[in-house]
């Protein structure tokens, strides 16, 4: 009798990274048999761009500029992770591993077609809303114009969430979303952020109207998935960007006049 073994799924992940945990949630969420690789952002291997298909499509790419994660599929199971050989399937960005895994494990999405799309759109406004405020409010200084941009963008977000997602099912959007809105609610309720001291919980507390309950709904839904629980290590995680923002904060825009911060 024969057997035939899984195709090799390698993941080339780094532990901070959200656009990593997308990939990591993925995989656990399939139960799929794979290794991960863990890459150090500031010092990535000489090897990486043979991992990463941007670092041979972009040939004035730095290796530094290379991204995470990236995912190799088929390659055999005694041949070096740094090396795949000729004929490895590699793919580079998050979404699309994530959508790729989904394909090789469908039960890692929604059931229903139509939940699908409505979920797909819920992805779609994230990013339109509510990312690039909660970017640059975090990163940028906490200017009172960013802080009331994301204040607004997560109502409009929130009153448009269907009923479909927020309960028990997960799917594909879930796992694109969960990295982004569980970051939000833990780094703002830790008020870590390279913003004023109080801007986190001042946050917290400006969407706490009923306005915000399916947010808070959906955020509690994805806090509570074992899959994102399991695949990440939070008190690292916060530890490591406490101390990155703060320095950030103290460095470039504490005590600076030109600019309104929230206060």
């Amino acid at each position: 009798m024969s057997t035939t073994s899984k195709p090799r799924i390698v993941l080339y992940s780094s532990d901070p990274c959200p656009w990593s945990h997308r990939t990591r949630i993925a995989l656990k969420a399939a139960g799929a048999e794979h290794e991960i690789f863990e890459i150090h952002l500031p010092v990535k291997p000489e090897w990486y761009p043979k991992v990463n298909p941007a670092g041979k499509s972009i040939s004035n790419l730095s290796i530094k500029n290379l991204k995470v994660p990236a995912l190799s599929y088929g390659a055999p199971i005694d041949s070096d992770v740094s090396d795949p050989p000729a004929g490895t399937f590699i793919l580079a960005e998050s979404a699309l591993i994530v959508h790729f895994v989904a394909s090789l494990f469908p039960q890692i999405d929604y059931k229903d077609l139509v939940v699908r799309a409505k979920a797909s759109f819920v992805q779609l406004q994230f990013e339109n809303l509510v990312a690039p405020h909660w970017g640059k409010l975090q990163r940028s200084g906490g200017h009172v114009e960013d802080f009331d941009a994301l204040v607004q963008g997560l109502k409009t977000w929130s009153l448009s969430l269907p009923e479909e997602i927020l309960g028990t099912e997960y799917g594909v959007t879930d796992t694109l979303l969960a990295p982004f809105v569980t970051r939000l609610f833990i780094m703002s309720e830790a008020d870590i952020g390279a913003w004023a001291p109080g801007t986190g919980p001042k946050l917290i507390s400006a969407i706490s109207g009923p306005e915000y309950a399916n947010l808070h709904r959906l955020a509690k839904k994805l806090r509570d998935w074992n899959a994102v629980k399991e695949t990440v290590n939070q008190e690292a995680l916060m530890q490591r960007f406490s101390t990155l923002f703060k320095k950030a904060w103290e460095e470039n825009y504490a005590g600076k006049t030109d600019v309104k911060v929230v206060s």
